[in-house]
């Protein structure tokens, strides 16, 4: 930690400065430099100078919360926090360290954006070419490079000296970047970091001072004065708080503005009036910062306001709703929108449309929260306008790719019947209002997403939209309601709404004049002559050019242009024409025109886009606005058609694959890969992605450890820092797997029921066993109401583009890590569930455990806690129940998930800004791609998103299809200021817009569109007046009731008629009642549904294709009985969707259910005329409608209808059907059964097909494939094709077999009988009867016949092994270590070895003697490891604590002593020394004064702890003789706070003054009744300290010297580097760095010496070793790896036992390494002898025999060794340390070394030339030489120091010099 906040000091907390002494410094200066005048800027300066060590005190992430016992972990619990396993060593956490420091900023390297890691860039202060680059650049990309860390401008706002030219540039550049209006979170980000810069506290100061001084020109001044005053006045009005900031600048700048004006270097009067604004704003800023907003006027809801004028700006109302808007009993003034007639002006017609389209949003809410709150005790009690969810609670929060959401969880019980499927409950983006306290009190969320799956348990995500408003709520329960309107429309509409003004507000002259007059687009006004080539209108590949002169009268025909005449008008007008209405009567090809129209205008783009004024090209997109996605989908798939590429398709989810390309994400995404993204927003976009990676690690690890207390129990190694600590005492006093024992989750304790222990829960599985068993056919895919809400709000800029790729898989990694990190906390996990048993002990059935888990899972999601009395109390844990038990485990996990919760907080609201930024980094690529392209296309809801982006844009043309279904706020706020032309198409006698508020639809007219309203007012509207889709029948209707003067196109006349009925038209009437959906309040019925899903069926029996029908209903409540009874594998393909969703589209046969059927007269919205003509025009060939004639009657509409249908007999009860096969056959049906008398769609008399086979159709009669090219004959085939006269056993439509499959019985090749298919030929049969042969060993073979006889026999049988054990083992185990028998030898600690004889090797190597040590340690606690000869020091935590703190160490390590002022004192004594020192005072003895609770004076000491227990009233208690002095009439008594016990005062004192037997032994001082140590009583405080001090000293000599410790660590480093095997090196340096006390080092030392020997002896027989002998070398170089193993096996030290073990087997392994390599030798030469065979058989018996190597027979292996050596001329083998230690030894250069004829190695000193002669000691040979000269049979031994020459040698050069280490 200490580390770690070094760290922080010097990265965070100061700047090149230091943070706090860089302020001062400035003010000093100031202070010196300036007189009087300038003070001011000293005393601002001043009030913020100590700002700069802000940041010196983090130390991790834990805040004081109040609570004592959480204050005085503070430090425990930062440290706990760093647990990534099970063990208990905090300062080991390497991946939480990882977070630490990326909290501080500590990162060596940082994630890229692409998922790599790039090294961090040194950042300097950006120079001033590079700022005035900046200001030649587009504003949005000026802000997003001063944004960038990496740009330097922030380094360069907090330099210490900034040049005078240099701020005037700032000035400018934030001036510039300012006006970026689109990036509004990275520019608030900017000035955040400009408020708290060294520019704004100390430079602007400068700047302002610096200007009297100076005398330059007056603009000069003048310029810069306004720049000083433009700064901030943007930096107020964006950062209201930076007021505080400015203060002292202002008063500067006002004294610095009278000097000049005095001395004339300025004049300009409109710089005095801007700055007394300037001064006017800050006031007003500083005065209304905090305060609520005033609510505006309200007014009866019965009266409708339109001659008034409102009570406030509108662009003052808050987007979101006030708590007065939800509480209060009246409603905002609203006016109506008015459909005749003109408004006053912008600010009229805006604000109507505000405050209606907001109140549509709020009124819902109010009225709905109203009803609540009024019933809300009546739980059978409907709500209308909301939905109630009841104990909602905030689980844990989520990381998305762009914010923070959270995952909720509420009561689902009282919601079963809800079909989450389908519901329009919680769709993603709905706005909800949560409250604990009955909405006096609230907070907004919107839903972020929704499963269904999650739903049904409970589940839910929601994004609260004001930051920070659940930081105070953690726990608690809300009432959640909700209300279906989609927030994010409304928002992004409002706001737009808010920022149009008189100024920028489009086409005024209509939208608020509602003037007839209509002119042509302004880019034709200004040239009269402008020609368009319409030749692409009649054939895009045509050559010719129709050079038509656009406003004249000199056009060609309707039919030469390919149209009829009312839609030429409709094209003359729409390009003639800057406002253009355009309706289009079903079926009349609106959407036709509106392509001929889009493609004239981008085949003549150059004539609308050129700039009339400045006659120069400006790219300006056709922007194209459709209501649904569908729409949007059609019009741009009839685009592409003749325009190829650019096109933009943005909004929600496209099903077209050929728009997949122009998708506004593709396209986002090639972009990138082309690397056509600008350099700057790449840099941006990666620094943000490193910020945001670096924030989501840090949370989600906090999120796992909120999610991991409701999956499984924590280890209570895990919460120990949450638990008081008696709790922790109490619970793991001298236990294993406390946690899983106390909570009897280890199924230990026999006498508690599982089941009633859990509160066992019977839960019917009967329906789930039922669904996993008897699943259906797969059900038609209907998209419901809620699938097609949350397409319609779903857009794809919302996607995350991050999430794709490298990046991806990153993520997706870390989150596993994070995870699986977090997951070693668990004790327990639901998973292991198996190992529960019965009460009999037999393992539970996978029925009990499924049931055991889930009310496991319950207990683990209760709530119910103890509170922090309740846990006060409880001393001893294992004494509570079972219940008690969790709620109390509840109670440390509340604790535990507070301290993540409120991490998360904090780190929230960064996280959502950078989320913001990435956002609007997005949206900056995209601008660039629209900027581009031809054609955008968006949905209305995509438009109200994006606007921003859309003003930027300024698309001179705007075409809105469906225009008459879209609000006309939507239309408005897609406009932008650019725009010159506007076409609306659709037909405002079909569907209207459709607002939440029914009473704001009719009353206040806010369902009439624009495209309504406009026609209204008398403006030209073009209809189109023939129709192109419906037979004349079907038309008839529009034509009568609808739409007079609509013809039929001749087209239409020549529709064959619908085959298999008598009608192409056809209404039944029938009397069956409808249903209602609880839930939704929609209707249903099911007589319609199984009526229509028949004659669909019938239907496509008569040849139709699925695709050609299309069943439409009125409700959507409808589609889920359609959905229920229309199964896939039939009718997939038809089309299912309520009359709503299907505007604008059409089909061959439509099916209508009307639904409604009741006896109350009600037909709902059937009676609205719109609907009427939408559900009755979408037939091309036939309408067959169902539904209850005579109530739709009630309605006059309807009543003309069916009159006018009862005339032409197109009314029944039943439908008749017509067999095509028999046309004199007819059926007429009435009910959903009759359907079946037609089972095959024909009649009932059968098919007399005669099929190709020869047989007859089995089929009844049907009309479909009456080729019966495609009817299968089932009869059984009757072809013979086996030689022996098998017949053919598939059906007759199956193709037969040539080969004959007919089981038979043959007699192979083996002699075996076995049944084989007829065809097989014997010699191909494998045999499958068992093996009668015999193995070597005598044992039958186990395998089948035709199969290999197996090597390895598995017989059982007795085997005496060399070690003298018998056993049964397998016939092919021959290994003597397989011996399974005990090893039991005594080891040298004295306990027998626990190991088995092979497992021990033989005797060699025996196993870890696993005795319990049971010694006591110095700190009185147990010794937990195994036999040890010295105990290590104790891992549990220090129990060592005063009344300021708790040691935080481990009990093995030093405590630090505490240093605060010590607490003993009374009114007559007062020690005056540190805490961990000895007092100086002596104890008090005088009675205590005062007052227990029961009245009585307290009968302890002055300055102690008062007893609980009183003289009185506990007198026999207290009085109880236990030293003799209890009953003494001036006996006072001591409370010990460690246990509670309460001894009498003299006798306690003389207890723990009580001397040592004189024993060495350092003991704690205990209580006489329990034995609980005394550490916190203050009384015996020096007794306390003093053995806390002999304690120390002994941990000191157990540790060791630390300075010995580093040393050693640092040569085994180095030489642990030099290892060969690098991989073993690594995790030895890993555990190196573990090593705290001196034994754990020599342990290392060992552990490096026997690894560093086995790398030695496999290298001493590397190459030299025959390859006779290859299986021998193999052998050994095994048994090294295992000795191997063996060393590096993790363990806390090495037994005497095994360190002895390892080096003798170790020395035998060497010995026979070096017998097989001189056998070698000896092979290669040749060399044989009875001596030598002696020699060798010996070393060879005895380092092969079973057993370790005895000791009295190595000098003889060594002396045989030695003269096998001899006798082939080999040195004896030294290894290389000894080689290198020798060499080092001598001292000698190289070349120095030589050997004698027999290889034995010797030296020659001084220059290295041989002057004497003399004789070998090893073997008496000649040695040496004499004038230089080396004898000719001695040679250079090079092996030792690697020289090429003798030193003294003609040959010698530099190579006897190089290094060789």
């Amino acid at each position: 930690m200490s580390d770690t906040r070094d760290n922080l000091h010097s990265r965070r907390g100061r700047g090149p400065r230091g943070g706090g002494r860089g302020s001062r410094y400035s003010s000093r200066q100031a202070h010196q430099k300036y007189s009087s005048t300038e003070r001011l800027n000293v005393s601002a300066h001043d009030s913020f100078g100590g700002h700069g060590n802000a940041n010196d005190n983090v130390e991790g992430y834990v805040e004081d919360t109040g609570d004592p016992s959480v204050r005085r972990k503070s430090r425990s619990m930062a440290q706990h926090n760093n647990y990534t396993g099970r063990g208990r060593n905090r300062s080991n956490s390497r991946t939480d360290n990882r977070y630490h420091n990326a909290e501080a900023g500590v990162q060596a390297a940082r994630p890229s954006g692409d998922g790599g890691f790039r090294p961090k860039r040194e950042v300097r202060p950006t120079g001033y070419k590079r700022l005035e680059e900046v200001l030649s650049k587009d504003q949005a990309e000026a802000l997003i490079q001063l944004s960038s860390t990496y740009f330097g401008f922030e380094k360069l706002l907090n330099e210490p000296e900034i040049r005078r030219d240099l701020r005037t540039l700032i000035c400018r550049v934030l001036i510039h970047a300012c006006q970026c209006t689109t990036s509004t979170v990275s520019l608030n980000a900017l000035l955040s970091k400009v408020q708290n810069s060294m520019f704004i506290k100390y430079h602007m100061h400068q700047h302002i001072l610096a200007l009297k001084n100076e005398r330059g020109p007056r603009v000069r001044h003048e310029v810069e004065i306004q720049d000083i005053i433009t700064v901030i006045r943007m930096l107020v009005e964006r950062l209201p708080s930076a007021t505080r900031e400015v203060k002292a600048s202002l008063m500067l700048l006002e004294l610095t503005m009278e000097e000049l004006y005095e001395v004339g270097l300025i004049y300009d009067s409109n710089i005095r009036s801007r700055f007394d604004e300037l001064i006017e704003f800050v006031k007003e800023v500083e005065k209304t910062q905090g305060e609520k907003d005033k609510p505006a006027t309200r007014r009866k809801i019965n009266n409708i306001d339109d001659d008034n004028p409102p009570p406030n700006n509108f662009r003052d109302i808050p987007i979101f709703p006030t708590l007065e808007d939800l509480t209060t009993d009246t409603i905002p003034f609203l006016r109506r929108n008015k459909l005749d007639g003109s408004y006053d002006n912008a600010d009229h017609y805006l604000d109507v449309q505000f405050r209606l389209l907001r109140e549509d949003m709020v009124r819902p809410l109010r009225e709905g929260i109203k009803e609540y709150l009024k019933y809300k005790h009546d739980r059978h009690r409907r709500i209308t306008d909301i939905r109630v969810y009841n104990d909602v609670t905030v689980e844990y929060p989520i990381c998305s790719h762009d914010c923070v959401i959270y995952k909720v969880r509420f009561d689902v019980s009282r919601l079963k019947g809800v079909r989450w499927q389908s519901t329009k409950r919680l769709i993603y983006g709905s706005l909800v209002c949560l409250s604990t306290d009955d909405f006096q009190t609230v907070c907004f969320a919107t839903v972020a997403n929704r499963e269904p799956k999650d739903l049904e348990n409970g589940f839910l995500e929601l994004k609260f939209e004001i930051e920070g408003e659940l930081e105070n709520t953690r726990n608690e329960k809300f009432t959640m309601v909700e209300t279906s309107s989609f927030f994010e429309a409304y928002r992004h509409v409002l706001l737009s709404l808010q920022l149009i003004t008189e100024q920028n507000m489009p086409m005024r002259k209509y939208i608020i004049e509602a003037n007839h007059e209509v002119n042509a687009p302004y880019y034709l006004r200004y040239n009269r002559n402008m020609t368009y080539d319409l030749a692409p209108l009649i054939d895009k590949d045509t050559p010719k050019r129709m050079l038509v002169k656009i406003a004249g009268n000199t056009w060609p025909s309707a039919h030469s242009l390919q149209l009829d005449d009312s839609q030429f008008n409709a094209l003359k007008t729409a390009l003639t024409k800057e406002f253009a209405v355009i309706q289009g009567p079903p079926g009349t090809g609106k959407t036709y025109v509106g392509l001929k129209i889009v493609h004239a205008l981008l085949h003549n783009r150059e004539c609308w886009t050129i700039d009339g004024v400045r006659a120069e090209v400006k790219e300006s997109p056709i922007f194209v606005v459709c209501y649904t996605n569908h729409a949007l989908d059609q019009f741009l798939e009839g685009i592409y058609s003749f325009q190829r590429d650019s096109i933009v398709r943005v909004g929600g989810r496209s099903s077209s694959e050929t728009l997949k390309k122009f998708n506004i994400t593709n396209l986002r995404q090639e972009s990138r890969e082309r690397k056509e993204v600008p350099r700057h927003i790449l840099d941006m976009k990666r620094e943000l992605l490193q910020k945001r990676n670096t924030l989501r690690d840090v949370m989600e690890h906090a999120m796992e450890k909120i999610k991991l207390t409701t999956t499984g129990v924590i280890d209570e190694l895990f919460l120990e820092t949450w638990m008081l600590d008696k709790h922790y005492t109490s619970l793991t006093d001298g236990r294993e797997q406390s946690m899983m024992s106390w909570l009897n989750l280890d199924g230990g304790d026999s006498n508690i029921d599982i089941d009633t222990y859990f509160g066992f829960i019977e839960i019917n599985d009967e329906k789930e066993n039922e669904e996993e068993e008897n699943e259906d056919d797969e059900q038609l895919e209907v998209a419901e109401e809620s699938d097609l809400i949350a397409e319609q709000r779903l857009l794809n800029i919302d996607d995350a583009d991050e999430g794709t790729g490298l990046s991806a898989m990153r993520s997706t990694r870390e989150k596993d890590k994070i995870k699986n990190t977090v997951r070693k906390q668990l004790a327990f996990d639901p998973e292991q569930m198996g190992r529960f048993k019965d009460k009999d002990g037999f393992q539970l059935p996978k029925q009990g455990r499924k049931k055991r888990m889930r009310n496991f899972k319950l207990e683990l999601q209760k709530t119910d806690k103890m509170s922090n009395v309740e846990a006060a109390r409880v001393q001893n844990v294992w004494s509570l129940k079972g219940n008690d038990r969790w709620r109390l485990y509840r109670f440390w996990t509340s604790r535990y998930c507070d301290h993540e919760r409120q991490l998360l907080f904090e780190k929230q609201e960064e996280y959502n800004t950078i989320g913001k930024q990435l956002q609007e980094l997005r949206l900056e690529e995209d601008l660039l791609l629209m900027r581009n392209a031809k054609v955008i296309g968006m949905t209305t809801t995509g438009a109200a998103r994006c606007r921003d982006m859309i003003q930027r844009i300024k698309s001179k043309i705007v075409i809105v299809e469906e225009a008459a279904e879209v609000l006309e706020a939507h239309i408005v706020s897609s406009l932008t200021e650019g725009c010159e032309h506007l076409i609306l198409i659709g037909d405002h006698q079909q569907l209207r817009p459709n607002p939440t508020v029914y009473d704001l639809a009719k009353r206040y007219k806010l369902e009439i569109s624009l495209f309504e309203r406009m026609v209204e007012n008398g403006m030209h509207c073009e209809r189109l007046n023939t129709q192109h889709r419906m037979r004349p029948e079907i038309s008839s209707l529009m034509k009568n009731h609808f739409y007079k003067g609509l013809q039929d196109a001749p087209s239409v006349h020549n529709y064959e008629t619908v085959k298999g009925v008598a009608n192409n038209m056809l209404f039944i009437d029938h009397d069956h009642k409808e249903a209602s959906d609880n839930d939704t309040l929609s209707k249903s019925n099911v007589y319609e549904a199984e009526f229509l899903v028949g004659l669909c069926k019938y239907m496509i029996q008569q040849g139709y294709k699925p695709s050609e029908i299309t069943i439409l209903t009125t409700y959507t409540g409808q589609l889920f009985q359609f959905k229920k009874q229309m199964k896939s594998n039939f009718f997939k393909g038809v089309r299912v969707c309520a009359v709503d969703n299907f505007q604008g589209e059409e089909n061959e046969i439509i099916l209508l259910s009307l639904v409604r059927s009741n006896d109350e007269g009600k037909i709902g919205f059937l009676k609205e005329k719109n609907r009427m003509c939408v559900a009755l025009s979408r037939a091309k060939k036939g309408l067959f409608c169902i539904g209850n004639i005579k109530l739709l009657t009630q309605d006059d509409q309807w009543r003309k209808i069916v009159t006018d249908l009862r005339q032409k007999n197109l009314l029944s009860k039943t439908i008749r059907l017509c067999c095509q096969n028999h046309p004199g056959t007819a059926v007429d049906v009435q009910q959903p059964n009759d359907f079946t008398k037609c089972p095959e769609g024909g009649c009932s008399k059968p098919c007399t097909y005669r099929l190709d086979c020869g047989h007859v159709c089995t089929l009844p009669c049907h009309p479909y494939d009456p080729e019966h090219k495609n009817v299968k004959c089932s009869r059984p085939c009757t072809k013979v094709h086996c030689p022996i006269g098998h017949p053919c056993r598939f059906r007759c439509y199956q193709k037969c077999e040539l080969k004959c499959t007919v089981s038979v019985e043959k007699f192979l090749m083996c002699g075996h009988a076995q049944i084989v298919p007829c065809f097989k030929e014997i010699s191909t049969v494998t045999c499958i009867s068992d093996c009668i042969k015999i193995l070597q060993c005598g044992h039958a073979c186990k395998g089948k016949c035709s199969q290999p006889c197996t090597s390895t026999c598995r017989e059982i049988v007795s085997k005496l092994w060399p070690c003298g054990h018998k056993g049964e083992y397998q016939c092919h185990v021959d290994d003597p270590m397989s011996c399974s028998n005990p090893c039991g030898a005594i080891l040298k600690c004295g306990h027998p070895c626990q190991g088995t004889c092979g497992g021990c090797k033989n005797g060699r190597l025996h196993q870890q003697c696993c005795s319990k040590c049971d010694r006591t340690l110095v700190c009185g606690h147990g010794c937990l490891e195994p036999c040890t000869r010295n105990c290590p020091p104790c891992r549990k935590s220090c129990e060592n604590r005063c009344v300021h703190s708790k040691c935080p160490k481990k009990c093995g390590e030093k405590c630090t002593p505490c240093t605060m002022p010590c607490e003993w004192r009374c009114q007559h004594k007062q020690c005056t020394m540190q805490c961990g020192q000895l007092c100086n005072r002596r104890r008090c003895d005088k009675p205590c004064k005062k007052t227990l609770s029961c009245g009585h004076q307290c009968a302890g000491l002055c300055g102690e702890l008062c007893p609980r227990k009183c003289l009185i009233c506990d007198n026999i208690e207290l009085t109880t003789i236990m030293f003799g002095s209890e009953d003494e009439p001036n006996a006072r008594f001591i409370q010990l706070e460690d246990c509670g016990h309460v001894i009498e005062s003299t006798a306690l004192d003389a207890w723990v003054d009580l001397e040592d037997d004189g024993s060495t032994n350092v003991q704690s001082k205990v209580c006489p009744v329990c034995k609980t140590p005394i550490r916190r009583n203050l009384r015996y405080g020096n007794i306390i300290k003093q053995l806390q001090m002999d304690i120390e000293s002994v941990k000191s000599k157990i540790l060791g010297d630390e300075h010995k410790i580093r040393l050693d660590k640092l040569r085994l480093q180095r030489e642990i580097q030099r290892l060969s095997d690098k991989e073993c090196g690594t995790f030895l340096l890993s555990e190196l760095s573990t090593l705290l006390t001196a034994e754990q080092v020599v342990d290392m030392k060992n552990k490096l010496q026997f690894v560093s020997k086995v790398e030695e002896i496999k290298k001493a027989g590397d190459g030299k070793i025959n390859s006779r002998y290859a299986v021998i070398e193999k052998r050994i170089k095994k048994e090294l790896d295992t000795c191997k193993e063996l060393i590096l096996k993790p363990r806390n030290h090495f037994s005497e036992q095994m360190l002895d073990d390892i080096a003798s087997e170790l020395q035998r392994l060497s010995f026979y390494m070096e017998l097989y390599v001189l056998k070698s030798e000896l092979r290669i030469r040749k060399i044989s002898s009875e001596k030598l065979a002696d020699y060798t058989h010996f070393v060879k018996k005895h380092v092969t025999s079973i057993g370790p190597l005895k000791e009295q027979n190595v000098k003889t292996i060594i002396f045989c060794l030695k003269k096998i050596s001899e006798e082939c001329g080999v040195v004896p083998g030294i290894s290389d340390t000894e080689r290198v230690q020798i060499v080092q030894a001598m001292g000698l250069s190289q070349g120095h070394w030589f050997k004698c004829p027999k290889g034995h190695i010797y030296a020659i000193g001084d220059c290295g030339g041989a002057t004497v002669e003399s004789k070998c000691p090893e073997c008496g040979s000649t040695i040496g030489g004499t004038q230089h000269r080396l004898r000719s049979d001695n040679q250079l031994a090079s092996e030792m120091d690697g020289a090429s020459y003798a030193a003294w040698s003609e040959q010698t050069n530099l190579e006897n010099y190089g290094n060789m280490f």
